[in-house]
């Protein structure tokens, strides 16, 4: 469960600049900026479908949504845009 004092980002220039100023927590509705990137920046990566329980995506292959590996190589923003962690 996400604190109430976690800052919402809805704007594009708005989630990347809290990204690179390293805000420890951010929930955006920016799924463009689901990148390996923000493993590389040390975040974790959470989804929160409108209508389902949310997820993480983690690398290596433990995770719940998907039988794939996550590699560093992936485009995460491609692999949820065509259903892989439906």
């Amino acid at each position: 469960m996400m604190s109430a004092d976690v800052d919402q980002y809805y704007g594009w220039v708005d989630t990347v600049r809290a990204i690179n100023s390293k805000v420890d927590y951010i929930c955006t509705t920016q799924m463009g900026v689901l990148t390996t990137k923000l493993f590389e920046l040390g975040y974790r990566v959470f989804v929160h479908p409108y209508d389902d329980e949310p997820y993480e995506i983690k690398l290596g292959n433990e995770n719940t949504r998907t039988d794939r590996e996550i590699r560093m190589e992936h485009n995460l923003f491609n692999l949820w845009k065509s259903g892989e962690f439906f």
